[in-house]
């Protein structure tokens, strides 16, 4: 049964790695942007503040709140590249399954862990690209680690540690909040537990109150450490990975993963209510991610790690005779076999693609100059190759806009002729680099019209890009 165990769980892990390992697929998005920004920080010892990269606000204030997470794939991409990259996300992906596996496995059956872990796989997956939230993942699953340490096995060795993982964590990505939020639901339930005698909460008071203030450690201070709260105001452009699963499924957009976070959502609800004993934590814990994910498609990559060891510990209580704990595993193990075979077969891949990358080398081959008008999904590439000799008319980074600006300007210039013609000579507009897969109604209609345009000739067309140069 050891043995069986043991394999089981290394299948587990083969099985995350086989979604982990695939190609860049933010290559013409957010990567590229990262690294540059990364290198200037780590040229320049400081933390810019305002839209560098743009030439049409380049005084709109903007707060990184991931500059660590760059200047990190920065020197890594140097010192490894790309692919190494992709290596090392699937390994802090990994890292992270491991800290959750070591939170629960003293308090739950394996065939449970396995069971719970590869529902959660499934919708964690939904964000597995080289991002700053990499970061996240890792530090959110040692938050959990250390708070079910405590509090099931009554091991506070690790509680002292967070302050200073917090501290990294404000720096490297926006979901630094969880952190204090995680505490805070963990000292409610200590209060309850001990019917409010809160002068025997020395340990986790001290903990919560020092990680509250290691979110004061970044180069905004306090508008950075309440940055979370305000980023998600009203750009005045929709983002897919923003918006809610309601609105997504109405739209036709990612139905696979919706209806995989659905089922999961479901088994999560039915563990509770399998639980004899509901415990406070777990309950704050549960509904505050599952309103995440509900709330915002992104988040199903916090969603989906938290489901692992709350569904776990919820159905802990469940036994099972030795032969039909083994009946379980080996269909599990068989399970895990099939998937991961399929994985390797189709999907596993270190291959980098390249994107904007030809339409670039055009642009420079034939000195092609700005200023550019771009579409939002190419920006960060642009940025990428292009920067500092040329900036960029927008990128993927809708908070370092104004509001007025995506209303009043970039939408505008692509639905209306009158507008494109006063902006695109106001700005004097020589080059239009274009990633002609936009989806947007503006940009369908831009297209449409620009490839009649008389004043703009097409010069370059491939399976991302199309370029048009002003006659």
């Amino acid at each position: 049964m050891k043995t069986l165990r043991v394999i089981s769980l290394v299948l587990l892990f083969v099985f995350f790695a086989s979604f982990l390992i695939h190609p860049l697929y933010s290559i013409n998005q957010d990567i590229g942007r990262h690294l540059k920004s990364g290198e200037i920080i780590w040229q320049t010892k400081s933390v810019y503040k305002t839209n560098l990269f743009s030439f049409t606000e380049p005084d709109h204030s903007f707060i990184n709140h991931h500059w660590l997470s760059e200047v990190v794939f920065f020197g890594l991409n140097n010192a490894i590249g790309l692919k190494g990259l992709i290596l090392l996300k699937a390994m802090i992906l990994l890292l992270s399954l491991w800290l959750l596996f070591l939170a629960v496995k003293n308090k739950a059956e394996y065939w449970i862990f396995l069971i719970s872990a590869m529902t959660g796989i499934v919708v964690w997956t939904e964000r597995t690209d080289v991002r700053p939230e990499i970061f996240s993942y890792l530090f959110l699953a040692f938050f959990i680690f250390a708070i079910f340490k405590a509090k099931n096995e009554n091991n506070y060795k690790y509680l002292p540690f967070l302050p200073l993982v917090q501290m990294f964590w404000t720096n490297m990505h926006i979901y630094f909040a969880l952190g204090p939020i995680l505490l805070l639901f963990f000292l409610i339930e200590r209060i309850v537990n001990l019917k409010f005698k809160i002068f025997n909460l020395k340990k986790e008071a001290r903990v919560f109150i020092l990680t509250c203030l290691a979110t004061l450690l970044n180069p905004n201070f306090i508008s950075g450490a309440l940055y979370p709260l305000v980023v998600l105001k009203n750009y005045g452009y929709s983002i897919v990975e923003n918006q809610n699963i309601f609105f997504l499924t109405d739209y036709g957009v990612s139905v696979r993963s919706i209806q995989l976070f659905q089922l999961s959502f479901a088994v999560l609800i039915l563990s509770f209510i399998f639980r004899k004993r509901i415990a406070i934590f777990e309950l704050l814990s549960g509904i505050f991610f599952s309103m995440m994910a509900m709330k915002m498609l992104r988040n199903f990559g916090p969603y989906g790690l938290a489901f692992i060891p709350l569904t776990t510990l919820n159905l802990s209580g469940i036994k099972l005779s030795t032969k039909k704990e083994t009946a379980v595993l080996i269909s599990v193990c068989i399970i895990l076999i099939s998937t991961t075979s399929y994985n390797i077969k189709n999907k596993v891949s270190l291959s980098i693609p390249t994107g904007a990358e030809k339409a670039i080398e055009f642009v420079k081959n034939n000195n092609i100059k700005g200023p550019v008008f771009n579409n939002f999904d190419v920006g960060s590439f642009l940025i990428w190759k292009t920067y500092p000799e040329q900036k960029v008319f927008v990128d993927g980074r809708p908070e370092a806009y104004s509001q007025e600006f995506f209303e009043n300007i970039y939408k505008p210039m692509q639905m209306d002729q009158k507008i494109w013609e006063k902006y695109s000579k106001e700005y004097g507009i020589n080059y239009i680099f274009f990633d002609h897969r936009d989806i947007t109604p503006w940009a369908r209609t831009f297209l449409a019209r620009i490839s009649q345009d008389k004043n703009w000739e097409r010069v370059y067309l491939d399976e991302y890009v199309v370029i048009f140069l002003k006659k």
